[in-house]
């Protein structure tokens, strides 16, 4: 006879709650942060004094995306791989002039490792 694992219903029987929540939360981070800074580029908000929501948005994004990445470490839970190749487009944006296009296609970038990161997350 062997050990049965016994989970509870609706959990993945790999990984941690506390990994797929940063997953969830560096994804919903990084959208919030494109939806700021398209209606700022497509002036629907102006940012004369609320520069700041952008950059604060962005360290949220950075940070939360930067922990989910370390998740693999410490839980079975692999769906933050995907996260990775995310990293190299964070560290680009703020290098890059916002008034470019190369900021936004930069920013975009990144949104295939989170889209692929929730897929997997979600996947039982």
């Amino acid at each position: 006879m062997g050990r049965k694992a016994v989970w509870r219903r609706g959990s993945a029987p790999t990984g941690s709650r506390p990994a797929r929540q940063l997953v969830t939360a560096a994804g919903l981070a990084y959208v919030a942060n494109c939806l700021w800074g398209t209606a700022v580029a497509v002036r629907l908000i102006r940012t004369k004094k609320l520069r700041v929501v952008h950059h604060g948005l962005f360290v949220v994004t950075a940070t939360l995306t930067g922990a989910a990445a370390t998740t693999p470490l410490w839980t079975r839970d692999r769906s933050a791989l995907f996260l990775l190749p995310a990293l190299v487009p964070l560290a680009l944006a703020p290098r890059t002039s916002p008034r470019s296009g190369a900021h936004w296609k930069i920013a975009v970038a990144a949104a295939p490792s989170y889209l692929g990161a929730l897929l997997v997350r979600r996947r039982p």
